[in-house]
């Protein structure tokens, strides 16, 4: 059982000495929601591009470990031109439409994180973009990305929940 607290700033979440297995931060038109093991994204179309690089830059800074799986249906020669922007093939297959391909993108890689953020702008054209990075985030781990997003004047608090006393893991 988890606790969940909805705030405008909490000053003592921090310090307060409860396990924190879940923070949500964001603004009207982006959503960072950390959790042990991911961090889901949602940016609406009205963020801007500088927004969306100061996230995923911050992810970054914090744990260069992050990664982010896609897949994309493309024709054989743009699986080379994505290996170029820093993707990791994982597969490929040949399907209808060209050939449907896994990447892995690492938060390590600075130039792959700039063509990232490009292909965000892109998809913001047609709809607001979701998606899941992985980790192995820590409840430590969870603070450091709070406190490298809080920096940033659009990014606010909007829930944390708590691991309640008594939980384990092995009910």
């Amino acid at each position: 059982m988890t606790e969940t607290m909805y705030a405008k700033e909490p000053a003592d979440f921090l310090t307060d000495g409860r396990e924190i297995s879940l923070v949500e931060m964001g603004g009207e038109d982006i959503n960072v929601s950390c959790s042990q093991g991911k961090i889901n994204l949602w940016f609406g179309r009205q963020v801007s591009e500088t927004l969306i690089h100061q996230v995923i830059f911050g992810i970054s800074n914090v744990d260069p470990s992050v990664s982010h799986e896609l897949e994309v249906i493309c024709n054989f020669d743009t699986i080379s031109a994505y290996e170029s922007a820093g993707y990791t093939l994982i597969s490929y297959s040949k399907t209808k439409g060209g050939y449907r391909t896994a990447f892995k993108l690492s938060f390590s890689k600075k130039f792959a994180l700039d063509h990232f953020v490009k292909s965000i702008m892109d998809q913001l054209k047609e709809k607001g973009v979701k998606f899941t990075l992985h980790w192995d985030g820590s409840p430590g781990m969870i603070i450091h990305v709070y406190n490298e997003l809080k920096k940033l004047d659009e990014i606010k608090i909007k829930r944390i929940e708590y691991k309640a006393a008594g939980d384990t893991e092995d009910k």
